[in-house]
């Protein structure tokens, strides 16, 4: 039985009517959201998402996405100015390769293939391998990068001519840990990371990812095992045979030392051939450094000298081994051949004295790269801010453990007790503003229920702000990745309600109540405490569970109304921002007016039974408005800062060249590295154009420091 203070069966009426109106506003959307689930579920059409057709038409659209990211990447490099450099590769010594009898396909044909090649024909070697697994191994720098979008650009045109072959797509294996993802898993995560549209069902209960890796139209191309963390080599290796089915195609590659480590820790790889790529002679040089600078009498050039050098000391000289890659090749070409530098200069580090090493010569190209690709700037100190910036990018990847430059995990270099700082004093402010509106615009004629009202925003305001400043600043933010998708509602409502419906039967649904319901308690208590007394505790229960349901219900409609983009609406990581932030702000925009329309609902059910004032005598003449309006708009910023990732990104924004670490500028700054060849564009993200480059400064950072 409840005791009632001084109203006796007419204020329990009220707190009746309060409750018995919180379950009907409950049960009301529960009986319609279950119900339409049903109907549109019986109504489905027996056309799965996953057939053939279906799957075809989506690889052709990945297909186009991976042909123009790798072409764009290839005229950025200079791949083909004036032609691209020349590599070749060989067959690997034979124990780190599986018995030719497991490559040919039959336990009676052990006849080694001569798998011998050069340029665009990686291809063809690929062909001649009947297991249609291959490894190729070379050093750092060697071209394997330029390999593999020969090799997937080569594919993709062969493709257009023939209908049904897989769509080659690289994956960089630095980012997956064996011990924890599974194989399949990992590369249906990249996919739906590069190309989100794959994460739409497939009509059953999987993805399209998991289904084109599935009906293998995707081949992988697995980039880099030396970039996997050293202990976890040989996993990889271990998965990949547990996990890749017979019949089952890829490309890897790595460098020597590394790949024959992680053979000696697991097992060769079964099934695949080894090639090995071969460095660059001076032959190859001499047909290739002159025609990237001008002529300075007849047929010779500056590059002459160098090359004369060269031929005369033989291969024991360090100048030629640093020159013997491809990427080397590329640094030197860009510090003399694209400026007005001398090539000879690097004569005099080769041999003058004994402490003379590769290592040298190669730093010297590596510090020299920068000035020679900012040498457009108008003056040195613009150049060695822009090496300053660089460097930092390169000791926040290497502090990260990741390769990818993703403007969302810029807030990981601002300091966790910044971030959880000015959350909480937002949250705080926008508590206190928007529930104490009631207080500074109502018109209160019992002191009493406003001094109630005062004491319990206090309270909330700070609670919220503590609360929610630790959870964003030990996370950085609530979202971890960004949300690549669009809000869209038309032909999505039997979506939409499933997910509603689905929900609804969730054990975090029964939590985030029961949160909810405590605090509705928690506030009834607080209101009996300092007002006039009464209790009021079941009307807080109900207020707090009807709150509850509201928030949850904006919540979860706002995540059902994204739709995953296309590949061809994300053409860089600049555009990636700006979707995140169209859709950030839009789901804040649904987040604030439905989180505001809950809370002045709750108002209206349950003011005058918790504070013994009728609701219109507070809130005259429709002042109500005004506070739902001010609630809207601190709800849709709470949201937009907060739960989604382009609020952090802000705040790296502005902290992050505050500390002179980056320019104000900083998505131009990443798309202007990106066009001179500095970086690279892998989907969403940047990365520096060779692993060398970045660990070089990185180096230069940690000196500095």
């Amino acid at each position: 039985m409840l005791l009632l203070a001084e109203g006796g069966l007419e204020r329990g009426d009220k707190i009746a009517s309060v409750v018995s109106m919180v379950i009907a506003v409950l049960s009301l959307p529960v009986t319609l959201y279950t119900a339409y689930f049903s109907v549109s579920q019986a109504r489905r059409t027996a056309v799965p998402e996953g057939s053939a057709d279906r799957l075809d038409a989506v690889a052709d659209v990945i297909a186009d996405a991976v042909r123009r990211q790798w072409e764009s990447e290839e005229q950025i490099r200079h791949v083909h100015d004036p032609f691209p450099l020349p590599f070749r590769w060989v067959n690997a010594e034979e124990d780190v390769a599986d018995h030719w009898q497991n490559i040919n396909g039959t336990p009676d044909d052990g006849t080694p293939l001569v798998l011998d090649g050069r340029g665009d024909h990686v291809v063809d070697a690929f062909r001649r391998v009947p297991s249609r697994r291959l490894v190729v191994l070379g050093e750092a720098g060697s071209g394997k990068t330029v390999l593999t979008s020969r090799f997937a650009l080569t594919l993709l045109e062969e493709r257009e001519r023939a209908t049904g072959e897989p769509v080659p797509v690289i994956f960089p294996l630095g980012s997956w840990n064996p011990a924890l993802v599974p194989l399949r898993d990992w590369l249906a995560e990249q996919l739906v990371t590069n190309y989100p549209v794959l994460a739409r069902s497939d009509g059953a209960d999987g993805t399209l990812a998991a289904r084109l890796l599935a009906t293998r139209r995707v081949l992988p191309v697995l980039d880099g095992l030396d970039e996997v963390t050293e202990g976890l080599r040989g996993e990889v290796i271990t998965r990949i045979n547990a996990e890749v089915r017979p019949g089952e195609q890829f490309l890897l590659t790595s460098r020597p030392r590394e790949f024959r480590e992680a053979v000696a820790a697991s097992d060769v790889l079964t099934a695949a051939a080894v090639v090995r790529l071969e460095a660059l002679t001076v032959d190859d040089l001499d047909r290739y450094l002159p025609l990237t600078t001008r002529k300075l009498s007849g047929s010779r050039t500056k590059w002459h000298p160098v090359l004369e050098h060269l031929r005369r000391s033989g291969t024991g000289s360090a100048l030629a081994e640093v020159l013997s890659t491809p990427l080397m090749v590329a640094m030197a070409r860009t510090m003399f051949s694209d400026t007005d530098a001398d090539p000879a200069q690097l004569l005099a580090l080769d041999g003058r004295d004994s402490r003379t090493t590769r290592e040298v010569i190669e730093d010297r190209l590596l510090a020299g790269f920068l000035p020679a690709v900012y040498s457009g700037r108008a003056s040195g100190a613009g150049t060695s801010r822009v090496a300053g910036h660089l460097r930092f990018l390169a000791h926040h990847l290497h502090r990260s453990g990741t390769h990818d430059i993703a403007w969302w995990r810029f807030v990981l270099a601002v300091p966790r007790v910044v971030v959880g700082v000015t959350a909480g004093l937002v949250i705080t402010a926008a508590t206190w503003l928007g529930t104490g509106f009631a207080v500074w615009a109502g018109r209160w004629p019992d002191p009493a229920g406003q001094r109630a009202w005062v004491i319990a925003t206090l309270v909330a305001g700070v609670v919220c702000g503590a609360v929610g400043g630790a959870i964003v600043g030990q996370g950085r933010g609530i979202r971890p990745s960004p949300a690549r998708l669009r809000l869209r509602l038309r032909g999505r409502l039997r979506h939409i309600a499933g997910q509603l419906a689905r929900g609804l039967r969730s054990k975090h649904t029964a939590a985030w109540l029961a949160v909810w319901t405590s605090g509705g308690v928690l506030f009834g208590l607080t209101a009996s405490v300092f007002g006039r007394g009464g209790n009021v505790v079941p009307v807080g229960l109900a207020a707090g569970l009807l709150a509850g349901f509201g928030v949850w219900s904006v919540v979860a409609f706002v995540h059902a109304l994204g739709a995953p983009v296309e590949p061809t609406e994300i053409t860089s990581p600049a555009e990636f921002l700006r979707t995140d932030r169209r859709t950030a702000l839009r789901q804040g925009l649904v987040a604030g007016v439905g989180g505001a329309a809950v809370f002045w609902l709750m108002m209206r059910i349950a003011f005058e039974p918790a504070f013994g004032v009728p609701f219109d005598v507070v809130f005259t003449s429709g002042l109500w408005f005004a506070g739902f309006l001010t609630l809207a708009v601190l709800g849709m910023l709470i949201w937009a800062l907060f739960v989604t990732s382009w609020g952090p990104w802000l705040l790296a924004r502005l902290w992050l060249p505050l500390t002179g670490r980056l320019p104000w500028a900083v998505m131009a700054f990443l798309a202007d590295a990106h066009q001179r060849g500095v970086l690279r564009q892998a989907g969403g993200v940047y990365q520096f154009r060779h692993a060398r480059l970045r660990d070089h400064l990185a180096a230069a950072d940690r000196a500095d420091r």
